[in-house]
Parts: C-alpha cells; structure tokens; sequence
C-alpha cells in the first residue's frame, strides 16, 4: 500500500472512530421522541374513568401521567403544524374516547396535587379556557395552617371554618352550574355530583383511619372532606367556565 494510500485509509478509520465514539453524546441529547398515541389511549381513557369516580385511587397518579404523556404528543404535533394549534385544541384526541382536552384538564384540577399542578403548566393546559389552576409551589394552605395548630381545640374550629367555607363555596359553585350549563350537560353534572357525594364520606373514613384518637380522627375526616370540596369546586369550574362568575 502506497504511503498516500495509507495515509488516507487512516484518515477515513479515525474520522470513523471519532464518529462512532461521538454518536453516543450526540443521541443523548437528542430529547426522547413523544410516545405514540395508541400507546396512551387505553390507559388513559380507563384511568380517567376509575380515577373520576374515586380521587383516592392510585388511577388518578397513572391519569396524571397519561395527561403528561398526550401533552408530549401535543407539543410535537404543534411543533410539526404550528397553523393548526386551534383545531389541535379543539379536537378529541386520535381514538382516545370521550375525553376531550378540557374534561382532562377538568380531572387534572380535581386531582390537585403537585404532579397534576405541575402538568397543568404545560401546553397545551394553560391555552385552554376555564378557571386557571394554582401553581405547584404557591402560597401556604389553609390546610397547613390547621395542621401547624399546636392546641387541639384551635385546630378543630379551624378546620371546620375551612370545611363550612368549602361546603359554602362549592353549593354555590353547583347552583350557579345548574342554572348556566347547557340543558344536554346537565345530566352529565348530576351524575358527577351524585357520584362526588356518595363516595366522599368513604374516601375519608379512610383517612381517618390510622388516626391514633377520635379527636385526630375528626380532624383528619374534616380536612379530607374539605379538600375534596375545594378539588371538586376547581374541576367543576374549569370544566364549566361559564359558572365561574357569581350572580
């Protein structure tokens, strides 16, 4: 082999070399590709269901997860087609059942907690309309500040001040509801709120059970029952924005 010969076959092995060794840097920082929507649709659509009917079920942490993964797909359908963003957010989504992206956000806001806060600050949650949700690491609680409470007796009136505000803000929430939605939605809101009520008072029985007294036991019971209220109050208002107005 002639010495120009050499020296380029050497050349082209060590651009080669090079290449193969930077390949791996260059795939890592290639971000991941959104999953495929027959992937999210099933589980999704049956998360949705058992976590609407029961906040406490470990479905609601699968739904949150689902709902991160339909905003991937989201971003990068946008990315390829950014003149369709209105007809992206108006559609069902590819098959995923009857779950458009306002009931998500809608059980995104019932679910209320970090995980779901934190993919409600997301595209495409923050364009659609209805009652914006909080941000993850907002202000303190009311719950928080019953719980710092050291005697048990200003911690009880605390937390049935925050129960009775709740009970109050969501009666009128659903009234409000029922006089506004439209005549075809309100079997629909029925059902949501029968289905609310009649597993409430388990859901928080079950919280309560590990408290050590009965004075724990009524305290744990009463922030449970409160905080669903103000769940259900935000969901029902960012899936029916038109109620979010008082009279």
């Amino acid at each position: 082999m002639s010495t120009a010969i050499q020296s380029a076959f050497l050349a082209v092995l060590a651009a080669g070399v090079l290449a193969g060794a930077a390949s791996p840097q260059l795939a890592a920082a290639q971000p991941p590709p959104p999953p495929d929507s027959g992937t999210v649709c099933p589980s999704l659509e049956e998360d949705a269901l058992l976590c609407a009917d029961d906040l406490a079920s470990g479905n609601c942490e699968a739904f949150v997860a689902d709902a991160e993964r339909l905003g991937a797909l989201y971003r990068s359908e946008l990315e390829q087609l950014p003149a369709s963003r209105t007809s992206l957010l108006a559609t069902n989504w590819w098959g995923c059942g009857p779950n458009s992206l306002n009931e998500i956000k809608a059980l995104l806001v019932r679910i209320g907690t970090p995980p779901a806060l934190a993919v409600l600050q997301r595209e495409p949650f923050p364009s659609l309309p209805g009652t914006p949700p909080p941000p993850p690491s907002g202000p303190a609680d009311p719950q928080l500040r019953c719980d710092d409470l050291s005697d048990p007796v200003e911690r009880g009136a605390c937390i049935e001040e925050r129960l009775r505000a709740a009970r109050a803000d969501h009666q009128a929430a659903l009234e409000r509801c029922r006089a506004r939605v439209a005549p075809g939605l309100r079997d629909d809101l029925a059902h949501s709120e029968a289905s609310f009520a009649a597993l409430l008072p388990a859901r928080c029985d079950a919280e309560a059970a590990g408290a050590l007294d009965q004075d724990s036991k009524a305290f744990v019971r009463s922030r449970c029952a409160a905080q669903a209220l103000e769940e259900n109050t935000r969901g029902m208002l960012a899936a029916h924005p038109e109620c979010a107005e008082p009279d």
